[in-house]
This record gives structure tokens, C-alpha cells and sequence, in this order.
């Protein structure tokens, strides 16, 4: 249970839950716990994705069929499959860092750099409810485009109409992604004992690339030719 409750801690006491992590890495009970609260958020956002799904539908090329399968009766699988997207992403992630905290020069461990990851996604976990909450606040009605189901919380606000690729990354750039990267450079510091200057180029490389690439995907669908810029 103490494993769990240090998804809560180590938002206001990281260098006591990391230097736990460096002492006995901690994964299923942490990931358990993340994976039950993202599933309930996804639920919460299961109208919302419904009506992005329709939406996209709207703008597809081509008509559909009259008997066509609804798409949107697809979402609850984005229900259902949460916690093997949350592994995957977890895993991706503690790869990249293992692969960066060695060229910096620091001691990877990977059992403990998947803790670390785990117990940062927290701040995933308070974006999301963030996310929700502005949803609900707008209303079903206010969902145009998949677009929308990420509110606009982080430097895309002080740059609208940029193109898909640059709005997504720049929305990837916000106050709990940042927090979950100096959540990470701390967890590595001090679970790892690497140098400050080292763990913090780790952690901030990492969230770079993992913009960068789900950046990319926002080139995806329709309408992808015309919004990069």
C-alpha cells in the first residue's frame, strides 16, 4: 500500500520516495495505481472521444456507407486498453533514459529507471484530470476535432494557428509536463546517485524526443497534408 501512496507523495516529497525507489525499485503496485485512475479518466472522456471520432468521420474524404460500423462505438476500447497503452508508453520511456543515462555518463539501471518513470507519471495522471475537467466545463458540443480532447493548457496558447505538427508539440509543453521532468532529473539523481547537470540532460532529452515523436502522429488523419507548417 505504502507503494502506492508514494504516487501521491512523490508530488510533494520526491527525494524521500526516490531514495526509497534507490534502496527497492517499485513497479507493479505504482503502474497498478496509475492504471486504475487513467482507466476512470478515460471513461469520464469516453462522450468526448465519441464525438472527436464523429467528427473526424465528417471530414473523411470519402462517404460512408449507410451501414458503416460507427466508429465512435470503438472508443471504450481506448477504455479497456488504457493500461497497456500506460505500459508501453512506461516502457518506451525507460528505454530512452536507460540509453541517455548511460551516455551521460551515469549508472542505468533499468528496474530502477522504471520505478522512477512510474512514480513521475503521476503529474500524467493530474494533467488528465485537468484535461476532463476543462472538458466538462465545455461540453460534448465543444469537440470538433480529436484535437480538442487535449485542452489547451501549455505554450500553445501563446501561439495559436501554428500547424498540427508545432500546436502538438507545443502542447506537450506544459506546467505537469514539466513537473514530471524534474520529477524525473530528481529520481534519477537521486535513486541513481547521478550528477545534477546529468540527470536533468537525461530527463530533459527524454520528454524532447517523446514530444518530438507524439508531435509526429498529429500528422496523421485527415487533413495531414495541409497542416504542417
Amino acid at each position: 500500500m505504502g507503494a502506492v501512496l508514494d504516487l501521491v507523495k512523490v508530488l510533494y516529497d520526491p527525494g524521500a520516495v526516490f531514495t526509497r525507489v534507490g534502496e527497492r525499485p517499485r513497479f507493479l503496485a505504482p503502474f497498478v495505481g496509475l492504471a486504475v485512475v487513467q482507466m476512470i479518466l478515460a471513461y469520464l472522456a469516453l462522450p468526448y472521444a465519441q464525438a472527436a471520432m464523429h467528427a473526424m468521420l465528417a471530414q473523411a474524404p470519402t462517404p460512408q456507407g449507410a451501414n458503416a460500423p460507427d466508429p465512435a462505438k470503438f472508443a471504450i476500447l481506448g477504455v479497456i486498453f488504457a493500461p497497456i497503452g500506460l505500459l508501453i508508453g512506461l516502457l518506451i520511456s525507460t528505454v530512452l533514459l536507460w540509453v541517455l543515462v548511460s551516455l551521460v555518463g551515469g549508472e542505468a539501471k533499468f528496474a530502477t529507471l522504471l520505478s522512477i518513470v512510474t512514480y513521475a507519471g503521476a503529474t500524467s495522471i493530474l494533467l488528465g484530470i485537468a484535461g476532463v475537467a476543462v472538458l466538462m466545463l465545455k461540453g460534448v458540443g465543444a469537440v470538433t476535432s480529436p484535437a480538442d480532447l487535449q485542452p489547451t493548457l501549455g505554450l500553445d496558447l501563446l501561439v495559436p494557428d501554428a500547424g498540427r505538427f508545432l500546436t502538438a508539440f507545443l502542447k506537450a509543453v506544459n506546467p505537469f509536463t514539466i513537473w514530471g521532468v524534474i520529477l524525473t532529473a530528481i529520481g534519477i539523481q537521486t535513486a541513481l546517485k547521478t550528477p545534477k547537470r546529468a540527470a536533468y540532460t537525461a530527463a530533459i532529452i527524454a520528454f524532447l524526443i517523446g514530444s518530438l515523436v507524439a508531435a509526429s502522429f498529429s500528422l496523421l488523419g485527415p487533413g495531414a497534408g495541409g497542416g504542417a507548417r
